[in-house]
Order: C-alpha cells, then structure tokens, then sequence
C-alpha cells in the first residue's frame, strides 16, 4: 500500500510541475524512477524515485525536491509468506534565494529526512549563506554554497550490547553546511553530476555525496546510473556509520 502511494504522490507533483513548466518558461524540473518486482523464489517490491522542481527568474530562486526508496521483501516463515520491509526512506528539501547577480545570490535552505533503517526517527536541518557560480558555460557548471545552520535529530530507542534499552533521545545543535554541484557534458547527449553536501556541528559530521551518469535516450527521456553515499561520524548504537546505494532510473526532464 505504501508503495502505491509513494508512486502517486509522485506522479502528482511531476504532472504538476510539466503544467507549470509549459506555462511559464523560468520553471524547469526533472522526474525520475527506477521500479523492479520479482516473483518466484524471491519475491520482492522496490522503488527508487525523485521529484525536482526548480524556479529562476530576475532576482528570485527557488527549489523543491523530493525523494523517496522503498524496498520489501516477501520470505516464507513456517509455511507463511511474511513481507519485511528492507529499506525505506524520504528526503524533502526546499530552498529559496536572492540573486545579486547570474554569479552570486544568498539562500534558505531546509533539509528533511526520514530513515527508517538510520537508528534515527528523523533529521532535519535549517541554513542559511551564500552561494556562487562559479563556472557557468555550456560544457562545465560548478556551483558552491556554505553557510550557518540548525540540525534537529531524534534517535531511535536502540539495545546496547548488554541488552540494556536506551531510550529515544532529542539532540539539537548549531551546524555548518556547505554544497558544491559540478556537472560536466561529455556531449549533447550524455553528462555527469557530482554533488558533494557536508553538514558539521560538535556531535556529528554528515556527508552526502551523489555521482551520477546521465545518457539521453530519445527527446526529454533519458536513463541515469547513480552511486550514493551517506556517512555519520557518530550514528545510533547498532547502526552503521556509511550507507550506499546503486540505482538505474529513467529520467524525465522538462
């Protein structure tokens, strides 16, 4: 059911962002997904989907993304089938900035996630900062920002190793954040992307970066293969501190 509704929600914004993007031209934006269902003797549901949409027009700026992973897989315990949830996460970001310029524009940012399988209950983080663009032409593009923040985490309750129950815990602290996007065009036809997003405050460093390798297939369709890593300095007991992972997805521009 859960999957289902990820599915819709998606279709939904990007059905809405096409419509935007026909009627205004500063609207632009991206929908990707990669979907695999198996049967037999393994039987396994999984999604892989992302939702951009992006707005720049005179001195305004703006982005919304949306993201979603969902995977399930069905075994059979003492003769029943028992579906089991192997992954299960959802990413929300928005940002709003002021151009001085095409080069150089301040921001608001705020980051969302929910990961079932990070040993927290959610994570969110608030900034603030500059950003530039830095190269801008029709071969490389490489933008950076930095800036000050707030991070908000909630940790799962976890078992220490002598079975002793920690309970969920609330953590709040100021951050740094800083972002670079280099994006590279090999032809009209084929790209890579780097993104490379560091969060650092005094319990916990988090990095994010995502590589990405983009092929066009026919019009605005086009297949990506991407490699994602996320690494906590310091992570719930119980849990590890580096997280990958490897999707293909078609991909939508518009």
């Amino acid at each position: 059911m859960k999957l289902k509704t990820v599915l819709i929600l998606l279709l939904i914004t990007l059905t809405a962002g096409m419509a935007a993007a026909d009627d205004e031209k500063s609207f632009s934006g991206s929908g990707e997904a990669g979907i695999l269902f198996t049967s037999g003797n393994s039987e396994t549901d999984s999604v892989n989907a992302k939702v951009s949409l992006k707005y720049d027009k005179d001195h305004l700026l703006a982005e919304v993304n949306l993201a979603a992973l969902y995977s399930s897989e069905t075994t059979e315990i003492d003769g029943k089938k028992v579906d089991k949830v192997s992954a299960e996460k959802y990413n929300y970001s928005a940002k709003i900035g002021y151009k001085f310029n095409e080069a150089n524009y301040v921001f608001l940012n705020c980051d969302y996630e929910d990961d079932r399988f990070s040993g927290y209950d959610y994570r969110t983080t608030y900034s603030a900062g500059y950003g530039r663009k830095i190269i801008a032409d029709e071969k490389i593009t490489f933008n950076i920002e930095v800036g000050p923040g707030y991070r908000y985490d909630n940790r799962n309750g976890y078992l220490d190793d002598n079975g002793v129950l920690i309970k969920e815990k609330a953590e709040d602290e100021a951050v740094f954040r800083g972002h670079a996007m280099f994006n590279y065009k090999f032809s009209d036809s084929v790209s890579f992307q780097q993104d490379l997003t560091v969060v650092t405050g005094s319990s916990n460093t988090n990095t994010k970066s995502v590589s990405a390798l983009k092929s066009q297939i026919i019009g605005a369709l086009a297949m990506e293969v991407s490699y994602k890593i996320n690494n906590n300095t310091d992570v719930p007991g119980n849990t590890e501190k580096t997280d990958t992972e490897t999707a293909l997805t078609l991909v939508y521009d518009f």
